[in-house]
């Protein structure tokens, strides 16, 4: 038994030697940016409407208020858009003040909003939502109106942005190991950078990403620091 531990003893020793040396032994290595880029069109759109009354009288405002979303749904309707996909959020209210520092009545205000996934519709429904006097002749009290693009397919783009921008860093590791006379090994880490999500030939950039909702064509760009092994 005694020759047994000592055999196991001294393999311990010459395994353990082997790893240390196994991790002092230098690896070099390239880090490098990829970057990728593309240009899509956005599949939904997304109409927001606000909708606010005046009263001197909190529940009358409140009247008021479910009478704008009655026609704004016989709106919907008129325009072949169907009223059930309305999404309505809370109303709120504040007290308005005169000179005098009285209350002189209250603003009642609502946000409303749709998504139209016809695209063939787009420029319809622009048409109607950056033309406030379309909905203020139906009786509609509305304040704002706007129109938000997104990407239904959003997160398979970003998978493919972020293999393009991959494989532009292996390229650019390559070239570095051509002039260095060295062969380009396999990916040791990699770190994908923020999306930024902006209308076409924009410069922005943000350190936390951009996602641009305001126009129809996006350009959507990403970079990926790749550390790669050299042989």
């Amino acid at each position: 038994m005694k020759h047994l531990a000592e055999a196991i003893i001294i393999a311990a020793i010459i395994l353990g030697s082997f790893f240390y040396c196994s991790q002092k032994k230098p690896v070099n290595t390239i880090r490098v940016v990829g970057y990728a880029s593309g240009d899509y069109d956005s599949d939904i759109m997304k109409w927001n409407i606000n909708v606010n009354v005046v009263n001197n009288n909190q529940l009358a405002g409140q009247v008021d208020l479910h009478k704008n979303l009655v026609r704004l749904r016989e709106f919907l309707k008129e325009i072949n858009l169907n009223p059930t996909d309305l999404e309505i959020k809370p109303s709120y209210n504040y007290a308005n003040y005169n000179r005098d520092g009285n209350i002189s009545g209250y603003t009642h205000e609502q946000n409303y909003s749709v998504a139209i996934r016809d695209t063939a519709r787009f420029a319809e429904i622009e048409s109607l939502a950056y033309d406030l006097s379309v909905l203020t002749l139906k009786g509609i009290n509305v304040r704002n109106s706007n129109i938000e693009y997104f990407i239904s397919a959003l997160p398979d783009v970003k998978k493919e942005i972020i293999a393009e921008a991959t494989k532009d860093a292996r390229d650019r590791a390559n070239e570095v190991a051509k002039v260095t006379n060295t062969r380009l090994g396999k990916l040791l880490s990699g770190r994908v950078g923020v999306f930024q999500i902006t209308e076409p030939l924009s410069v922005e950039v943000q350190s936390y990403g951009i996602y641009n909702t305001h126009t129809r064509k996006k350009q959507i760009s990403v970079t990926m620091t790749g550390e790669f092994q050299l042989k």
